[in-house]
């Protein structure tokens, strides 16, 4: 489960960068839906408008584009604090990576609107992006900085805003000390322990001159330790005693640190619950949990409500329908034959997007169709044969989303087979990407 997951997670941030724009202009179909505004708070619905309005129209949007639905968003954060935490647990909302390519500059206002406590970030840009958005609620950086990145982010404050940082070793607290002693003002910290055995980012306590140096470390001036954390990697395992498991020891490991070090309990956050430790063990929730793929429409743990709506949905258009007589073959590699005589569309989307070439089905006219041959580059062939007499050049196509009554979610159908990519890649196609229109009438 862990394997597929991370591919799942690294296919979206793979797609959804390399996706690439394709010119082109019809009218909407499906996918313009006009939206009821419902009980949704003012500043929410000012904020989606203003978002459209800076955006081109649906029809001048190329034929294959990203579509961002923000007030999903806002729902499924409400829904999450809603029908999992008490109202003593913060929520951490996590949108590191471009809010997992979703959008951060989108999803920011969004998610504070909604009742985040924390935002959970890991890079220097976003955190400049978010102080640029002038946005109230705290920030953790959910991964050890290097140097250069304290640096530059701690002596810019203005630029990059206060950002708690989550400290794994004790050279990072004293150059951090360093910084605010420059600057006369303190830096906040989220001690990082290796309780959980991930062994990445995190002070192994059972080594004995650690533990002195985490007491050293909380003597360091210009330094608040704010939070004490770990992160299980196994908590979406079947069995989940080896997380239990890790949680009493961290609570052991926690307490020591706050008792030995004079710390005081009531201005420490203890945090150490993902997506799927917050689902599957409450008891973890401790003073605040860290959710970032459920509240982003990913429902990758069976404990995920079944209300939780995805936020991205991608859309293509037919390209043009060539007929193929039974016995031809199809794509590269010659290895599909066509059992009958076909219609085949060709769609402007392929490998250079970061489809799975195992690709399951599309929407065409609210009906699932397959993908036949070896994916290429930029386009894709669909087998539309039992329904081409309805289907036209520029008719809209969803790779994933919804269509009429049906939806095609990327969980639901490529779990298993999303093909293994590995490559980290930061930002989105910015011009491919939308949020969701609605109508304010």
């Amino acid at each position: 489960m862990n394997f597929q997951i991370l591919k799942l997670r690294n296919f979206f941030l793979c797609f959804i960068t390399l996706l690439i724009a394709v010119g082109g202009i019809s009218e909407p179909s499906y996918s313009q839906v006009d939206m009821a505004v419902g009980t949704y708070p003012e500043p929410l619905i000012n904020h989606i408008a203003d978002w459209n309005k800076k955006q081109v129209a649906t029809k001048q949007r190329p034929d294959t584009y990203i579509e961002i639905d923000q007030r999903a968003f806002y729902d499924n954060i409400r829904l999450v604090r809603k029908t999992f935490l008490n109202d003593n647990t913060k929520m951490m909302v996590v949108i590191k990576s471009d809010a997992y390519g979703n959008g951060l500059e989108m999803l920011g206002n969004v998610a504070e609107m909604a009742g985040a406590d924390y935002f959970g970030l890991t890079e220097n840009h976003s955190l400049k992006t978010m102080n640029e958005m002038n946005l109230s609620i705290p920030i953790v950086r959910l991964r050890l900085a290097s140097n250069n990145e304290l640096l530059t982010a701690h002596s810019n404050p203005d630029v990059y805003g206060e950002v708690e940082e989550m400290v794994g070793n004790i050279q990072m607290a004293e150059l951090l000390s360093k910084i605010g002693a420059k600057q006369d003002r303190n830096i906040k910290i989220h001690l990082n322990l290796n309780s959980g055995g991930m062994s990445r980012n995190g002070f192994d306590m059972d080594v004995a001159d650690i533990r002195d140096q985490l007491l050293s470390l909380t003597k360091l001036k210009n330094i608040q330790v704010a939070g004490i954390m770990t992160h299980f990697p196994n908590a979406d395992a079947v069995d989940i005693d080896e997380t239990r498991a890790a949680l009493a020891v961290f609570k052991e490991q926690a307490n020591w640190i706050i008792e030995k070090a004079n710390l005081n309990r009531h201005n420490i956050l203890l945090h150490v619950a993902n997506t799927s430790t917050t689902l599957r063990l409450p008891e973890a929730h401790l003073d605040m949990v860290r959710i970032g793929s459920l509240v982003l429409g990913e429902k990758l743990e069976k404990e995920a409500p079944d209300t939780i709506k995805q936020l991205m949905s991608v859309y293509s258009k037919v390209g043009q329908i060539n007929f193929y007589p039974k016995g031809s073959s199809v794509g590269y590699g010659s290895n599909y034959t066509l059992k009958r005589d076909s219609y085949l569309a060709n769609l402007p989307i392929g490998k250079v997007n970061g489809i799975p070439r195992d690709l399951v089905e599309v929407l065409i006219g609210g009906k699932r169709y397959p993908p036949v041959g070896n994916m290429s580059m930029s386009t894709t062939m669909i087998d539309i044969t039992d329904g081409w007499q309805k289907i036209t050049s520029g008719d809209e196509v969803v790779i994933f989303g919804k269509q009429g009554q049906d939806e095609i979610r990327v969980e639901d159908h490529w779990l298993g087979s999303i093909s293994d990519v590995h490559t980290f890649i930061g930002q989105l196609n910015h011009n491919a990407r939308f949020p969701k229109p609605f109508s304010i009438e």
